[in-house]
C-alpha cells in the first residue's frame, strides 16, 4: 500500500479521535505524538474492518472492487476509501448516543480535574456554589456556563448572589455583598445572568463547594443578608 493510501485510514482515525464524544475530550488533553499514535491505531482498526468488508463483497460482486482498485492503481484502494467512509458513518451514530457534557466530565474525571468536574456538575444541578479564589475573594452563586471540555485550564461563568471572603485565621465565611435584589430589580430574573455574570479561570480557584443559606445562618455569627 502506498504512502498516500496509508494517510486515508490515518485521517479516518483522526476524525474519530477528535469528533467522537467518548474520545474527543481525552484527545484535546493529550500531546501531539499521542494524538498521532492513537489516530494511526484507530485508522488501522478501520482499515482491517474495511478490508474484511471488501473481501466479502469481492467474493460475490467483484466488479465494483476491481473497478475502484484499477482506477487508482492499487489493490488496496477500495479498502482505504471504505475505512474513511466507515469513520464518517460511525461519527454521527455514536454522538447521538453520548452527550458532550457527560463525555467532558468523564474525561476530566480520568485526568483528576476534580474542581472542574464539581463546577460542571453544579452547572447541571443549578445549585448555589461557593467559589474561593486564590486572592481570598469568595463568590456565591449559580454556574451558568463551563468550558471544561476544551482543556484542564478552562473558564467558567457564575452569576453571583453573594460575595465576601474567608477569614484567614478562622477560615469562616464572611459575606459582605448581596446582589440578588439589585439583579431582580434592574433586569428581571430571566435576564440577570447576562449582565451580572463573572468569568473565572479554574486555575484561580482554590476550592469550590455547595452553599446552603440555611446552614450558613445557623452556623455563622455574622449578620446574614436577607433576601
Amino acid at each position: 500500500m502506498g504512502l498516500g493510501l496509508l494517510l486515508v485510514p490515518a485521517l479516518a482515525g483522526y476524525i474519530l479521535q477528535t469528533q467522537l464524544h467518548p474520545y474527543r475530550y481525552r484527545t484535546l488533553r493529550e500531546s501531539g505524538q499521542h494524538v498521532v499514535f492513537r489516530s494511526a491505531l484507530t485508522g488501522s482498526v478501520l482499515l482491517l474492518l474495511a478490508q474484511l468488508s471488501v473481501d466479502i463483497v469481492n467474493r460475490y460482486i467483484p466488479v465494483p472492487v476491481t473497478y475502484v482498485n484499477e482506477l487508482f492503481g492499487s489493490e488496496y484502494t477500495a479498502a482505504a476509501l471504505l475505512s474513511f467512509f466507515f469513520a464518517l458513518a460511525v461519527w454521527p451514530v455514536v454522538n447521538r448516543r453520548t452527550t458532550k457534557d457527560s463525555a467532558a466530565i468523564r474525561a476530566a474525571q480520568e485526568n483528576g480535574e476534580l474542581k472542574g468536574v464539581f463546577v460542571t456538575e453544579a452547572l447541571v444541578g443549578s445549585e448555589l456554589v461557593e467559589v474561593s479564589l486564590n486572592t481570598g475573594k469568595v463568590y456565591i452563586g449559580q454556574i451558568v456556563q463551563s468550558g471544561i471540555g476544551m482543556s484542564s485550564q478552562f473558564d467558567f461563568m457564575i452569576v453571583p448572589t453573594y460575595s465576601g471572603f474567608r477569614n484567614r485565621e478562622t477560615q469562616e465565611l464572611e459575606i459582605t455583598q448581596h446582589y440578588s435584589r439589585t439583579i431582580k430589580r434592574m433586569l428581571g430574573k430571566d435576564q440577570a445572568w447576562i449582565e451580572f455574570s463573572i468569568v473565572i479561570s479554574i486555575s484561580d480557584v482554590v476550592s469550590v463547594r455547595f452553599f446552603y443559606p440555611e446552614l450558613y445562618r445557623e452556623s455563622s455569627n455574622n449578620e446574614y443578608p436577607d433576601e
